[in-house]
């Protein structure tokens, strides 16, 4: 159930216009005089993350599956001109019990690019594109970005930036000085860090597109099944508490809203991080 906004025809449009394997998709709508209803699929999995720790063993192998089927999802979703704008691990949802088959979730902040860059500040902290922040129009380059540091956080439990601040945060988004962090990345193959560092690139022109990246080794070759360091779990734990932490905040903030941080769709309002 979900209350009826006007910010939430974007999402119904897009939502209706996307049929693709590896993204969730809308059944049915159901419209009443005080609330509208959207009949999503079934994902009886949950979210990727439950998924992982019910497991308690991940390598770059699983790593890499997972990647393989979102880079399908944003090719498609990129060739439409829709730019997700809010990939993260809490998106990411399972079809079945005990598999890694994805789905991509949440339409909420997605946007169709129709010749103008995009220019409303919006997202998740810890996975916004330094194109988002810096205010001068983006593209569909900011998912990949994001998809850099979820991949980063599927083999290390670890984010790549974090700072007690969302301002000290984002210099180092702007800044973008990748650094592998131990010992989580000591055993972590040359492939996929090469994969990562063509994804967490400043500039956006410089990023793997979703078609590059669905051909790299590490997505094409990677047969490494020897579980990731012995703190990825509890590392991983810690990365979902603190975006849970965030959503607390932000609905403290605007009392009555069911998301997080990534309430920042409307481009009537002022962008905000909060």
């Amino acid at each position: 159930m979900v209350e009826k906004e006007e910010t939430l025809d974007n999402e119904i449009k897009i939502l209706s216009d996307i049929h693709h394997p590896h993204v969730v998709q809308m059944k049915a709508i159901f419209d009443t005089e005080e609330t509208l209803f959207i009949v999503m699929e079934l994902m009886l999995g949950g979210e990727l993350y439950e998924e992982i720790v019910r497991r308690k063993s991940f390598s770059e192998k699983d790593a890499s599956i997972i990647m393989k089927q979102l880079f399908s999802a944003l090719s498609y979703l990129h060739k439409k001109g829709i730019v997700h704008r809010d990939l993260k691990l809490e998106n990411l949802l399972i079809t079945e019990p005990n598999s890694l088959d994805i789905k991509l979730a949440d339409f909420g902040l997605s946007k169709i690019v129709a010749g103008d860059a995009l220019t409303t500040a919006c997202g998740t902290p810890f996975y916004v594109a330094p194109d988002i922040l810096l205010g001068t129009g983006y593209d569909s380059a900011v998912d990949m970005w994001a998809c850099g540091i979820l991949l980063y956080v599927l083999l290390s439990g670890r984010l790549p930036f974090a700072a007690d601040s969302d301002a000290e945060l984002f210099k180092l988004i702007i800044d973008g000085d990748l650094v592998w962090k131990s010992p989580q990345f000591d055993t972590i193959s040359d492939e996929a860090k090469d994969l990562i560092s063509n994804l967490i690139v400043v500039e956006p022109r410089d990023r793997f597109t979703a078609d590059e990246a669905n051909q790299h080794v590490f997505i094409k070759e990677n047969n490494r099944s020897t579980p990731l360091h012995a703190s990825f779990l509890d590392n991983l734990k810690n990365v979902s508490a603190l975006s849970k932490a965030s959503i607390e905040k932000a609905k403290k903030k605007t009392p009555g809203k069911s998301s997080s941080l990534d309430d920042l769709d409307s481009d009537d309002e002022d962008d905000d991080f909060d």
